[in-house]
């Protein structure tokens, strides 16, 4: 990554960012009206090597580089993408998540009009700066 903030270039070094962004839109399964069941497309055994859990290893080959299948239809795409890719690229470098020792999360989504998560805890803590 270059050394200042993320940039769009950024993105073509970080293959498993992108491959956990699109992951999220997959599991996020927000459509349209004309798209009346996406979950099934998102979710289609032939299609995913794990349709049934968050696995950004779904958009990474063999070699470990980022591929979209082409069964993955996102809710967004272009400059909303790239905007996360920047946003997270960026709190990912200066933030560590994690989860509270006495909290896991429950990824069985809440149903409504999208998926979603159901609420969980998590931690944030500024990262230290790396002493050279």
């Amino acid at each position: 990554m270059s050394e200042g903030d993320a940039s769009c270039e950024d993105r073509l070094k970080m293959a498993y960012i992108q491959a956990a962004i699109h992951e999220c839109h997959s599991i996020a399964n927000i459509g349209t009206i004309i798209i009346s069941n996406l979950s099934s497309v998102l979710s289609e055994e032939g299609q995913w090597k794990f349709p049934h859990e968050f696995n950004p290893a779904n958009f990474l080959n063999e070699q470990g580089q980022f591929e979209k299948p082409e069964a993955f239809m996102p809710f967004s795409a272009g400059l909303a993408r790239m905007e996360l890719f920047l946003i997270l690229v960026t709190l990912l470098r200066w933030f560590q998540f994690f989860w509270p020792e006495d909290a896991e999360p429950d990824f069985t989504p809440a149903y409504g009009i999208t998926l979603r998560p159901k609420p969980y805890r998590v931690v944030v803590r500024l990262r230290q700066p790396a002493i050279i």
